[in-house]
C-alpha cells in the first residue's frame, strides 16, 4: 500500500532532470520548490532517511522508510535537509505527482548524483495516438499543455544541463550517455550545451525555452521517422555525457 501513497494510478509520465547546477541545497528540495511556486503542494507521504546515503533505486536503499500522514511543514524540512529521497504532491492541471531521485541501476551513489524525476499519471498518452476518441484527444492536449509548462518551469528556474520526458521509462545520468545510452525521444537540451545538436531540429518538433531547447519526437507530436531520430540523438548523447561526467573524448583519426 505505501507504494499506491507515493505515486498516481495507472500508467506513468515522467520528466527527468539533471541539475548540474544546483549546488547550495538538496536537488529534490530545489525541484520541490519550484513545483510549490507553480501552485503544488506537499500531500503528505515520503520516503525518508538519513542524508547523504548512497543509493541506487529509493524503495530498495538500506535505511531509508516510508512515512504518510506528515505536515507539509515536515516534508519541506526532510527535503531542504536532505533526508527526503521520494516525496508525494498535488500539481494543479495534473493531479498526484511524486517527485523523487531516479534509479541508478548497478550504482549505489548519493542523492547529488541521482537526476530528479517527476511523475504523474500519463491520461491519455498511455493509449496511442491513432486510438485517441475526441475526448481523450482534447484531454491529451490539456495535459500536455500543463506538463510542458511545469517542465519548461523547471528548465527556466533551474538550468539543468539537460532533461527527458518519458512514459515508463528512466532518466539516464550522464555517466550512462558517456556508456552509449541514447538519451531519449523527448529531451530538452541547455544552450550551455546546444551545440552540440546541429541538424536534429529537421526530425522532431522543438519549443524554444529561455535557457534551452525541447526536441519531441513523441510527446508533442510523433516524429515521421523515429529511427532516424534515435540514431541522431546517438553522438550527441554520448559527448553531452562524456563531457557532463569528465570522460575525456576519445580522438578521432585522422
Amino acid at each position: 500500500m505505501r507504494l499506491t501513497s507515493m505515486w498516481p494510478g495507472g500508467v506513468f509520465l515522467t520528466f527527468g532532470l539533471w541539475l548540474d547546477r544546483v549546488h547550495d541545497e538538496p536537488a529534490l528540495a530545489a525541484v520541490g520548490a519550484v513545483l510549490e511556486e507553480c501552485g503544488g503542494t506537499f500531500s503528505g507521504s515520503m520516503f525518508f532517511g538519513p542524508a547523504a546515503t548512497a543509493f541506487s533505486r529509493v524503495p530498495d536503499a538500506p535505511g531509508i522508510s516510508y512515512a504518510g500522514g506528515r505536515s507539509v511543514r515536515d516534508v519541506r524540512r526532510s527535503v531542504r535537509d536532505g533526508s527526503a529521497y521520494r516525496v508525494s504532491m498535488h500539481l494543479p492541471g495534473v493531479g498526484a505527482a511524486g517527485v523523487s531521485y531516479a534509479a541508478t541501476p548497478g550504482e549505489r551513489l548519493p542523492a547529488d548524483r541521482h537526476p530528479v524525476e517527476v511523475t504523474v499519471e500519463a491520461g491519455a498518452f498511455a493509449v496511442p495516438r491513432g486510438l485517441w476518441t475526441d475526448e481523450e484527444r482534447a484531454a491529451a492536449e490539456e495535459r500536455q499543455s500543463v506538463v510542458l509548462r511545469y517542465l519548461e518551469t523547471c528548465c527556466t528556474v533551474l538550468d539543468p544541463a539537460y532533461a527527458v520526458l518519458h512514459s515508463e521509462g528512466s532518466t539516464p545520468t550522464p555517466s550512462a550517455l558517456a556508456a552509449g545510452r541514447p538519451i531519449g525521444l523527448d529531451a530538452y537540451v541547455s544552450r550551455r550545451l546546444s551545440h552540440q545538436l546541429t541538424g536534429m531540429a529537421r526530425l522532431c518538433e522543438t519549443r524554444g525555452w529561455p535557457r534551452g531547447t525541447f526536441h519531441s519526437g513523441w510527446f508533442l507530436s510523433e516524429a515521421p521517422d523515429q529511427a532516424a531520430l534515435r540514431a541522431a540523438w546517438s553522438r550527441p548523447s554520448l559527448v553531452i555525457g562524456e563531457r557532463l561526467a569528465g570522460v575525456p573524448a576519445l580522438s578521432t583519426p585522422a
